[in-house]
Order: structure tokens, then C-alpha cells, then sequence
């Protein structure tokens, strides 16, 4: 296999899939708490450049991963209903004042969901998966490829001890080191 500027060290991609997720992983895991502003979790995400983080309840357990694209799921859904509401209620309006009125709606989404807590935009549906420290990064790939997620946080006795994320995976894989090995 070709790797750009070089060649994969022999068999590192078949021997990265014996390691086990405790290997890989990143141990300085930024995790949000469920009852915290989405405000504050989104700017701790952007400053910290990153995408998504493990949800913790008040004692330190896993209750779900915010990602950004949650949060703005959070805020179009809010756009899209008071779009529909407003285009149900109005006819033949000024194209300048359709102008203003979609950017109060979306300022207002905005701030609804800033203010709203963590665990309000969490995904309904969404299934809380992770691995244990011992568990295979063979493991980790298939439940990442599977479930087109790009994190998964390591549990240990119901405390995250680690996050393993899709570019953690590429960098072992590669044979280089990743964040979670400096």
C-alpha cells in the first residue's frame, strides 16, 4: 500500500487492527455536561477545534455525544417551522420584509437554542455506543464504519477514560502518532 511521500511500514495496517483501543486513544477527553448551555458548549467546541464531545450527567456518566451538526439540527428544525408557520399565515409579502422576517426567525432559532441545556438537543433516537480501554481497534473501526460516527468515547467502570475519533484511527493505520500518543 502507498502512502503520500512513502510507503506503509510492513504489515502496519494489519498489526494496528490487534491493538487494543487503549493504544490509540486520546486520554485528555473534553466532555460537556448534559445540564450546561448549549452556548457554552458550542463555544468550548469551537475553541477547543473540535466537532463533537461525549455528554456526561452530573456524576460523570455517558448519557450521549453532541456533535455541531446537532446543534445546528437544533437550530434549522426551529427555522423550519416558523418559515412554515410564517409562509401559512402570509401571502404576496414584500420580498425585503420575507428578507427581515427569515433573519429574526433565525436569529431568534439562534438564540433558543443557545440558551437551551445540552441535553435538549441531544438526538431522540440516538443510541450511546463505546468501547472499553481492552477492546480491539478492529472493534473500534467496525462500530465507527458501521454506525458513520466519528468519535467514540472509552468507558471504564462508567467514567470516560478516553475518546478514540475516526482521524485517530487513520493516524495508526498510517504508523504515525496522533494526538492521543504525544
Amino acid at each position: 500500500m502507498m502512502q503520500q511521500g512513502g510507503v506503509f511500514a510492513e504489515g502496519s495496517a494489519a498489526r494496528s487492527r490487534w491493538m487494543s483501543v487503549n493504544n490509540v486513544m486520546t486520554r485528555e477527553v473534553v466532555s460537556i455536561r448534559a445540564s450546561e448551555d448549549v452556548k457554552d458548549a458550542w463555544l468550548l467546541l469551537m475553541e477547543m477545534g473540535i466537532s463533537g464531545a461525549p455528554v456526561v450527567d452530573d456524576n460523570g456518566a455517558l448519557v450521549g455525544i453532541l456533535s455541531m451538526t446537532d446543534i445546528l439540527k437544533s437550530v434549522l428544525e426551529r427555522v423550519q417551522k416558523a418559515r412554515s408557520l410564517r409562509e401559512s399565515t402570509t401571502q404576496g409579502a414584500d420580498p425585503e420584509a420575507v428578507d427581515r422576517e427569515e433573519l429574526r426567525e433565525l436569529s431568534l432559532a439562534l438564540r433558543a437554542v443557545a440558551e437551551s441545556k445540552v441535553a435538549a438537543v441531544l438526538p431522540k433516537d440516538q443510541k450511546v455506543l463505546s468501547l472499553a480501554p481492552g477492546d480491539s481497534l478492529d472493534r473500534a473501526i467496525h462500530m465507527i464504519a458501521e454506525h458513520n460516527i466519528n468519535r467514540l468515547p472509552v468507558v471504564d467502570k462508567n467514567k470516560i477514560v478516553g475518546i478514540i475519533t475516526r482521524q485517530d484511527v487513520i493516524w495508526t493505520i498510517a504508523g504515525r502518532p496522533g494526538k492521543g500518543s504525544e
